[in-house]
């Protein structure tokens, strides 16, 4: 077997035509994050990318686009917004994701939506459920099944549509909403939510601004973002991000208007998304883990993702890589409100190594991400 870690200006039309028959031969990879278009994309926007590609026999068996970061360490191609990642290895390969990654010279990766394809290469993650919405046997029979099991949160929609009714001349629903305000509106809200909930925030960066820009102007047969949008009375009111592959919807970025709150706008944009799919497709909707709002009464079925570290080595004699495994082994070892503060900002720190490509923008972020977890520390000790 053979490695290469590659830039992309050195990845020629016979490796991007081999890595898209790759991805296209196994529907584990029809999420749109594994499409080759999306990693080019990011290529585009920031200098960091690399693209492993593994050999045997001089034939390309896999690919994995990745950041490589100081440290020789990976991260998700795309950071922050990457919510499925990992390498695209042909069927008939055995090559290891913790393998491939020492192949190319690297000592591990930060995961925050592994793929599952190897448990030997996934000791340190944990697993939760992403929700899945499979419309493939009809709106009707869908429905019909979601409200046997949620009663009470559909009788809440009809009754939340009612008033929408009364209290609006007009409801307007977009599937494919190309309004550039509405788009700008969508960030922006989603830019105050992160401030509202003192969250990083992933969308203030110029690479991440370059990348929506390019991703509304390109499209792959497998690949293309939409914007899906719900108005009262011509006024937004909330709208829904999602990358697309011939088969996948993935739910991206969300937000709405806070002053159409009562009427939880951001359901009805799912609700009428999947009635939508149901006739036009794609069929599945991946709303990703986590069951707030919407995502339990809406999903079918769950997949496993993973977060955690995925090592080439055993251990690193680094001090950075001591420093990550000390946090976590605080993670697990304190009480409980002190691990839930730890668990908390270690993900707001990796945010911020995701999203910050300049050192003065990163140090700045975790300065700041230090001194909450300060203060949220000194009050779960003195509670």
């Amino acid at each position: 077997m053979k490695f290469a870690l590659l830039h992309s200006k050195d990845m020629t039309d016979d490796l991007w035509q081999a890595f898209e028959r790759l991805r296209d031969a196994r529907a584990i990879y029809d999420d749109p994050f594994f499409d080759p278009l999306y990693a080019r994309l990011v290529a585009e926007v920031r200098p960091d990318v690399r693209f492993a590609v593994a050999f045997d026999c001089d034939v390309p068996v896999g690919f994995w686009p990745l950041h490589r970061r100081p440290g020789a360490w990976a991260r998700p191609i795309g950071g922050c917004f990457s919510d499925w990642h990992g390498p695209v290895l042909s069927e008939q390969t055995d090559l290891k994701p913790y393998e491939f990654l020492r192949g190319v010279g690297l000592l591990g990766m930060s995961a925050y939506g592994w793929l599952p394809q190897d448990a030997e290469s996934e000791r340190r993650l944990t697993f939760v459920g992403a929700n899945m919405s499979d419309v493939s046997g009809g709106w009707d029979a869908f429905i019909e099944n979601q409200t046997q099991r949620w009663p009470k949160h559909f009788k809440k929609m009809r009754r939340l549509q009612r008033n929408v009714e009364r209290d609006f001349s007009e409801l307007e629903f977009r599937y494919d909403n190309e309004c550039g305000q509405t788009f700008d509106r969508l960030i922006e809200l989603k830019r105050e939510q992160f401030i509202r909930t003192g969250r990083h925030d992933v969308l203030a960066s110029l690479w991440s601004r370059r990348l929506m820009d390019r991703l509304r102007s390109n499209t792959g047969p497998r690949f293309r973002l939409r914007l899906v949008s719900i108005y009262f009375d011509g006024e937004h009111a909330a709208s829904e991000l999602v990358l697309q592959s011939d088969k996948v919807t993935h739910g991206w970025i969300t937000a709405f208007e806070q002053d159409y709150s009562q009427y939880s706008p951001g359901n009805m944009v799912v609700h009428n998304m999947l009635e939508q799919m149901a006739m036009d497709g794609p069929s599945i909707y991946d709303a990703g883990p986590g069951l707030d709002y919407y995502k339990r009464h809406y999903s079918n079925y769950q997949v496993p993702v993973g977060s955690g570290v995925v090592r080439a080595k055993s251990f690193a004699m680094r001090p950075d890589r001591l420093l990550g495994q000390a946090w976590r082994s605080g993670e697990t070892y304190l009480s409980g409100k002190a691990s839930d503060v730890m668990a908390q900002s270690r993900r707001r720190l990796d945010q911020i190594c995701l999203s910050e490509t300049h050192t003065l923008s990163r140090v700045s972020g975790l300065r700041q991400a230090m001194g909450r977890t300060a203060a949220a520390l000194q009050l779960a000790e003195s509670d």
